[in-house]
């Protein structure tokens, strides 16, 4: 079960820095309600958004 929710969360955070990059994305909302468009629950989506630099955010 725990090897299942970090794949989960590894995933949600490798999605979310992908969709920084290549998406308009210009707050962490933006990226948020994509990820949990994409089917991941809030409380992932939460964690993945607060891990991601400000950086990938502004060079969108």
């Amino acid at each position: 079960m725990m090897e299942t929710q970090s794949s989960v969360h590894l995933s949600c955070f490798i999605e979310a820095i992908a969709l920084a990059k290549h998406e308009q994305c210009e707050t962490r909302d933006e990226l948020k309600a994509l990820l949990e468009q994409k089917g991941y629950k809030d409380t992932v989506a939460s964690h993945a958004v607060k891990e991601i630099s400000p950086q990938y955010l502004a060079a969108s």
